[in-house]
Formats: structure tokens, sequence, C-alpha cells
């Protein structure tokens, strides 16, 4: 490709290029900080091998509304990935390589959209929701049944946890806002 064509490609201008291809030994002889704030996606290579294999069973988890800790994150990695696992953990400080492995863990959650939060005691089973929601519904109809259905908003709907004894769970970015199970209003 020319200087042209690249240059237009990655709307940088030819004189940078130039300088780039001048320089090109001493870049890529670069042994310093790999950060990178500049260019997408931006900030440091993911060290964990599979991360979408992970973010997919954190879902999956989740999708079952089971508490998910830290300890299953690694519980998963040592099925899946304990190959990856041994050697991290051989090139860490033996007593400091656990606790490195869990913040290396809670990072990935936090870059992938996950909070950390304590379960309360007063949730209730998604089967006793579904049968208030129904009942709700049933009530709700039957005393607004005159207005349009252009009259009636649905405001919210999220999922509620139970029975979690762990102290710390990981919920993704539309749980960590308080808000009620469902929500109608009427227009007047």
């Amino acid at each position: 490709m020319s200087v042209y064509k690249v240059s237009a490609a990655l709307d940088v201008p030819r004189r940078t290029l130039r300088d780039w291809m001048a320089q090109r030994h001493e870049i890529l002889a670069y042994d310093g900080n790999l950060k990178n704030m500049k260019l997408e996606p931006g900030g440091r290579y993911e060290d964990f091998p599979d991360p979408p294999g992970l973010i997919e069973f954190i879902n999956h988890v989740r999708d079952n509304e089971r508490a998910l800790t830290t300890t299953h994150l690694i519980l998963w990695i040592k099925a899946n990935q304990r190959e990856w696992l041994t050697n991290y953990l051989a090139t860490q400080q033996q007593r400091t390589s656990y606790d490195s492995l869990l913040r290396l863990l809670q990072r990935l959650c936090d870059r992938h959209g996950f909070s950390r939060q304590r379960p309360t005691k007063n949730k209730v089973k998604q089967a006793d929701l579904a049968d208030v929601q129904s009942e709700f519904a049933a009530e709700f109809h039957r005393e607004y049944i005159a207005y349009g259905k252009d009259c009636v908003y649905n405001v919210n709907e999220t999922g509620i946890y139970y029975d979690m004894p762990p102290r710390y769970i990981w919920a993704g970015e539309a749980e960590t806002r308080k808000s009620p199970a469902v929500r109608s209003i009427r227009l007047a």
C-alpha cells in the first residue's frame, strides 16, 4: 500500500507515517509500559486467555439466579484454563499469588460491566414474584380496562436475587441501580 492510502485509511498525516517508518526499529524495540491510551480499544492487553468464555459463564450463572463469587470464577478457570492458571501462579510470588489472581478477576469483571455488591436477606424467589406479577397484571387490567394501551406505560422490570450467603457478588450494570421489580403508571 502506498503512503497516501495508509494515511487516508488511518487518518494520520503522511509526515507522521514517514517519521514512524524512519523510527520503526526504536518503536518496535520499545520495552516500556504497554498501556495504550490513544488507539482503540485502549488500555493494557488482556492477561486472561479467554475473556468471552468467562463472561459467558458469568452471564449463565447470573441468568440462573445463582450467587456468583470470585471463587466461582477461579473454579471455572481451574476447569477450563488450568494450564494458564498454573503458569500465572508460577510467575507470581508464592505468598501473594492468590491475592493477585483475585485482583485480576475483579478488574476483569469491572472492565466488563459487573459490579461487586452485598446480597441482602430479604429477597423473594422468582416463582413468587411471577405469581405476584400475574395477580397484579390481572387486577390492573380489570381496574384500568377503560384506558387505551397508549395511556399505560411499563416503566421498569428488574431481576431480583434471593438466598445468597456470600459476602459479595458480581452484578451487571443494570442491576446496580435500585429500582422496583415492576411499576406501571397511568396517565390521566
